[in-house]
């Protein structure tokens, strides 16, 4: 059995001291503004004036949620690793059709491998990509990879738990 989780973690003192705090309701005022200031923070850092959704969950929640709302049978999911085959799996267990792209283990997904993917595939209503596949500790150029997506009108799920504050796209 093989444990994939993170930390442990320091803590600043500030986020110390936030975490002394006593918790507000979810409906109060203190956390409408935390909310809007969050979500501003986030435009700012993902660089967009899209509507940012905060989703309190797990990764493979999003997985199912993204699954479950947005697909209605069919979706491809690049797999490089442990992430990439868990939305594989979320998305089966969910009853959807799934296809695949996984290059041999240590290889990205590439936009030409994409590409001939959708182009062979066009029901396909939905794409996942792990952009940081820490299982094996690979990258994947998901500004280009997206750029294919886009081309092919497609949704594209972003697997960016690990990397979207640290890793441009």
């Amino acid at each position: 059995m093989k444990l994939f989780t993170v930390g442990p973690v320091a803590c600043y003192p500030e986020v110390l001291a936030e975490m002394k705090r006593q918790m507000f309701s979810h409906r109060s005022e203190e956390y409408k503004k935390l909310h809007r200031e969050t979500v501003e923070l986030l435009q700012k850092l993902m660089e967009t004036e899209s509507q940012v959704f905060l989703f309190s969950s797990t990764g493979t929640g999003f997985m199912e949620a993204a699954v479950r709302n947005c697909v209605d049978e069919r979706m491809l999911c690049c797999v490089n690793g442990s992430f990439g085959q868990r939305f594989v799996e979320v998305a089966i267990s969910n009853g959807k059709t799934v296809e695949t792209i996984e290059p041999p283990l240590g290889n990205p997904i590439t936009p030409d491998l994409l590409d001939d993917k959708l182009s062979k595939c066009p029901d396909i209503e939905a794409v996942a990509i792990t952009h940081n596949e820490t299982s094996i500790g690979l990258i994947n150029p998901l500004k280009r990879l997206a750029e294919v997506v886009k081309k092919h009108g497609k949704l594209l799920f972003v697997d960016a738990v690990s990397s979207m504050g640290g890793v441009p796209r």
